[in-house]
């Protein structure tokens, strides 16, 4: 994913913007966003909706480009306690 840093007011620059972090977020953790939102869709669009609203936007994609297995991204996200109980959910379930 590419990551472009054309304005920085924290908001997305596009609708898919919100998206493309959160993909890219949930790709890293080895999560598939296709069988959460299949299996958890209601906690997978209020996750969506806390992404792109998040005030954190530019280091989130600061983060994700320059130092993806960093963890410093669970200081600053809104989503990282659901995120990684998803994380560990579906370990446990495979």
């Amino acid at each position: 994913m590419e990551i472009h840093y054309d304005r920085s007011t924290g908001k997305p620059t596009s609708p898919d913007e919100g998206d493309d972090l959160l993909q890219c977020r949930m790709t890293i953790l080895g999560l598939d966003s296709g069988a959460i939102e299949r299996d958890y869709g209601e906690a997978f669009e209020k996750i969506k909706r806390r992404c792109s609203s998040c005030s954190d936007r530019v280091p989130c994609a600061v983060d994700l480009k320059r130092y993806p297995k960093n963890l410093m991204w669970e200081a600053y996200c809104p989503n990282s306690g659901a995120l990684n109980a998803l994380v560990a959910l579906t370990e446990a379930i495979h």
